[in-house]
């Protein structure tokens, strides 16, 4: 063995890798795990509203008057007491949350596509 063999740091056996190869002074640095920040704080923001949304219908379950577009509806009371008609305020706030829900979505889907037809378009 000569002197320059003997100063020489053996080189550990290469392992096998799914990083990808990297040029010398290159950091690799792997792809963060989970859903982008802005994904996680919309779902959150999400979840604030639809709980807003179930403590305020709790406290909103009185019968009131609405105007349906085909007709109306009236609450009758007698004695402070409601007889009849009306329709419970939860419903509305319900149908209303749905439909703003479904309208939010699909406007979303609705961007996502045209989105990707200008990148295929590219």
């Amino acid at each position: 063995m000569t002197e320059q063999e003997e100063h020489q740091t053996p080189e550990p056996p290469e392992e096998a890798s799914s990083a990808p190869a990297t040029t010398p002074g290159e950091v690799h640095v792997p792809a963060p795990k989970g859903a982008p920040v802005t994904q996680q704080v919309g779902r959150l923001v999400m979840i604030v509203a639809a709980v807003l949304f179930g403590v305020f219908a709790v406290f909103n379950f009185q019968y009131v008057d609405f105007n349906w577009v085909v007709g109306g509806t009236e609450v009758v009371d007698q004695g402070g007491e409601r007889v009849s008609g009306g329709v419970p305020l939860i419903l509305l706030l319900t149908a209303a949350f749905g439909l703003g829900l479904l309208v939010g979505v699909a406007n979303g889907w609705r961007t996502r596509r045209q989105l990707k037809k200008q990148l295929k378009g590219r």
